[in-house]
């Protein structure tokens, strides 16, 4: 395995098209000429609603085309306002139609031996994070297994949310679910953990995975680091950059 460079790509919405496979292909086309080999696609509860998931068998041949031929990996991130914790309960329900219509089209496409990441948050603490996240597994134990093996969790930014730490200590212990570490130039919700400690512990839970995969997302161009200082340990992980920021050279 080698390490992928990569891009978080969001999804312009179209009247003329409304297929979610033909939609990546076509975005995902127009970063191939750069070298880029992750695409992480970010999807809003709009984009779920909006865009139809039946994969065609063409679909299917592109998919696996480019995973096979073109070492291409791609992982979908539900970025929306609806949450399985939360204290709005339609929110809750919207949220899990959300992952299930996601983790189905995942299935669709059929990937076989190629890992598709499908990576959410886990919501509100709702002044209780262990309590938050024992929900959260109860809702991920009523998911067909087929979903439950695309599933990882990503760490929040804000103190009161879920950092790697809080995530490690017991999505991953009790279920096996793995971790994408997301951060901003070094200042995250780190959990009292040090950047190092918070990637190294987050690569470590995909272990029976593809290779880990890491957000990185500066919030200006004056806090761009390099590939080498994003990764310190020389890791095999696959890099998706956020903000379409361009990258540094190492």
């Amino acid at each position: 395995m080698e390490s992928r460079n990569g891009l978080v790509i969001r999804l312009s919405n179209s009247e003329k098209e409304n297929s979610l496979g033909l939609k990546i292909f076509n975005q995902i086309k127009d970063y191939l000429f750069l070298g880029y080999k992750l695409f992480v696609i970010q999807l809003s509860e709009k984009d779920i609603e909006y865009y139809q998931t039946e994969v065609t068998n063409i679909e299917k041949e592109k998919f696996l085309y480019y995973f096979e031929n073109q070492n291409i990996r791609i992982a979908f991130y539900i970025k929306s306002k609806n949450h399985i914790i939360s204290t709005d309960p339609d929110s809750k329900k919207r949220a899990k139609k959300e992952i299930i219509k996601i983790g189905n089209f995942i299935n669709e496409i059929n990937p076989k031996s190629f890992d598709i990441p499908l990576i959410c948050h886990i919501g509100c603490a709702k002044g209780n994070r262990k309590k938050s996240m024992i929900e959260f597994i109860k809702f991920f134990e009523t998911l067909d297994w087929k979903i439950q093996r695309q599933m990882c969790v990503i760490n929040d930014e804000k103190p009161s949310l879920f950092s790697v730490k809080d995530l490690l200590s017991y999505i991953y212990l009790e279920k096996g679910i793995s971790i994408l570490f997301r951060t901003n130039s070094y200042r995250t919700n780190q959990g009292g953990l040090s950047y190092k400690e918070s990637l190294f512990l987050a690569a470590s839970t995909w272990a029976n995975r593809g290779n880990p995969i890491i957000f990185y997302s500066p919030i200006n161009t004056e806090e761009i680091i390099t590939f080498k200082d994003l990764n310190p340990y020389n890791l095999i992980i696959d890099i998706a950059f956020d903000n379409n920021i361009p990258i540094l050279e190492t």
